[in-house]
C-alpha cells in the first residue's frame, strides 16, 4: 500500500493547528488531523479498506493524553498491525515523565518530543521533526 502524506493524533485544537501550518509551510502531501484515538483507528480503517484514498500516511505524530483512547494504546496498535507497524510515529506530547519516555519506545515510538511551551520554539521542533524525517531519514514509501 501506498505511503503519503502525514496524520497528526492530538486532541488540543491549537497544538493541532500549528503542527498542521507548520508541516503545510514544508510539504505539499496532505496533512490529516485526528483529535482522539477512535478517529485515529477510524482514519487507518478506512485507508486499509481502500476508503477515502488507499494511502497510508508516511509519518504520525501521536499526543499520548487524549480522551476517548489514549497515545499508548494507538500506539500499540498501530505497531501491532504488519500493514502499519513501520510508519514511523513521534510523540509529540507535553508529558516529560521518564516512564512515559520509556513506554512510548517499548511499545514501538520511533521518537518523543516534548512539546515547547513557546509558540515560535514548537514551530522551530516541527521544522526540525520535518527535516529529519524527510530531509534526511529514509523512511518506507510502501
Amino acid at each position: 500500500m501506498p505511503r503519503e502524506g502525514i496524520l497528526i493524533i492530538d486532541d488540543n485544537v491549537t497544538d493541532g493547528f500549528v503542527i498542521k501550518r507548520t508541516l503545510s509551510s514544508l510539504t505539499h502531501e496532505e496533512i490529516t488531523i485526528a483529535r482522539n484515538g477512535l478517529e485515529a483507528l477510524s482514519f487507518f480503517s478506512q485507508r486499509l479498506k481502500g476508503e477515502e484514498g488507499s494511502a497510508l500516511p508516511r509519518l504520525i505524530t501521536l499526543d499520548l493524553n487524549m480522551p476517548k483512547m489514549n497515545g499508548f494504546e494507538v500506539l500499540e496498535r498501530i505497531k501491532k498491525n504488519s500493514q502499519t507497524k513501520d510508519i514511523p510515529i513521534i510523540i509529540l506530547t507535553s508529558s516529560q515523565l521518564s516512564e512515559e519516555v520509556k513506554r512510548s519506545y517499548y511499545l514501538g515510538a520511533n521518537s518523543y518530543i516534548v512539546k515547547p511551551t513557546d509558540h515560535d520554539e514548537f514551530e522551530k521542533i516541527i521544522g526540525y521533526m520535518y527535516n529529519y524525517w524527510f530531509v534526511f531519514s529514509k523512511i518506507p514509501l510502501e
